[in-house]
């Protein structure tokens, strides 16, 4: 008879795929090989009993990946002994070791981290047979993360109330996976145009050597001339979306009737292309694409209060 607490009872059995796989592109070596040569901060400490610097980052993320959000539940992995062979990391360690540890890390270790994945996902593609000179998307977003307890350092309140973080994250659309990324506070849905430089150079320096060309895909939280000016210095294509403002209905208004074509696959709406030059920018103009949609006044009222009605043109 099989009990509920039967320790032959494997209770993350899934974590076997992700484990042959890590261990076939040696993802915790790479790891550590990685934080091995940082000289930026204070080494993460190696020590000769226990985890290495990788194995933790990657038990850290094996409890991520079977649904664990805080460090208490690294116990709930810890606790499944059956599973331990199957797992990157056998030795999961306790919670507060796991804790404590993880306040060794800094930025440039977690960017060290990135590049040890860039590695290993290099290896996975030349497994794969992926053509590393195919055209390259990336996608550069913003989420939410909500956290618990007042002292939660670097968190604060975003526009909902909610004591978050806000990951801006650089993602390899063709190959479904992260390049690079920044946690901010809560507040901060919006980067400084230094920053999100910052970011679109960091993620193309992730990719492999050989690469084929690269497109961002930006939506209007990051339209900062100092990033299209970056993106233009290193050769990379933009498309991006752009806020509403005077200056975007004064090129509205300049566009004919005759311009103006219905829109693929949405009912309703129209397009029309025309140019536009944002200011400062000192190079050619850039192709503007404006979709217009028709409201009806019941339509509107039922907006009341609404960020969407902003949107719409007085």
């Amino acid at each position: 008879m099989i009990g509920e607490n039967d320790p032959s009872l494997c209770r993350y059995a899934g974590l076997a795929v992700a484990g042959e796989l890590a261990r076939r592109l040696r993802l915790v070596e790479l790891i550590d090989a990685e934080l091995s040569v940082e000289r930026r901060a204070r080494p993460v400490k190696v020590r000769r009993r226990g985890l290495s610097p990788g194995q933790l980052v990657v038990a850290l993320s094996e409890c991520q990946l079977v649904g664990g959000e805080f460090f208490s539940d690294v116990e709930e992995v810890r606790a499944d002994e059956a599973g331990s062979r199957l797992r990157t990391v056998a030795a999961t360690p306790s919670a507060p070791t796991a804790l404590q540890r993880a306040k060794d890390f800094r930025r440039v270790h977690c960017q060290r981290v990135e590049r040890a994945c860039a590695r290993v996902g290099e290896h996975l593609d030349r497994a794969l047979g992926r053509d590393r000179t195919e055209p390259v998307t990336i996608d550069l977003d913003a989420t939410v993360i909500e956290v618990y307890g007042a002292r939660k350092q670097g968190a604060a309140r975003n526009r909902l109330g909610q004591l978050s973080y806000a990951p801006h994250v650089a993602f390899w659309a063709q190959r479904g996976r992260a390049l690079t990324s920044e946690l901010v506070a809560g507040h901060r849905e919006k980067l400084t145009g230094s920053e999100c430089a910052r970011i679109a150079t960091r993620a193309q320096s992730r990719l492999p050597a050989g690469h084929g060309p690269v497109t961002f895909r930006i939506d209007s939280a990051y339209y900062q001339l100092e990033l299209l000016q970056r993106l233009r210095r290193e050769r990379a294509g933009f498309t991006v979306s752009v806020p509403r403002s005077q200056a975007m209905w004064k090129a509205l208004a300049a566009i004919g009737e005759e311009a103006w074509h219905d829109a693929l696959d949405m009912p309703g709406a129209q397009v029309a292309e025309t140019i536009y030059t944002p200011a400062g920018w000192k190079h050619e103009p850039l192709r503007l694409i404006v979709r217009r949609v028709p409201f009806t006044a019941e339509q509107i009222a039922k907006l009341r209060g609404s960020r969407r009605l902003k949107t719409i043109h007085p």
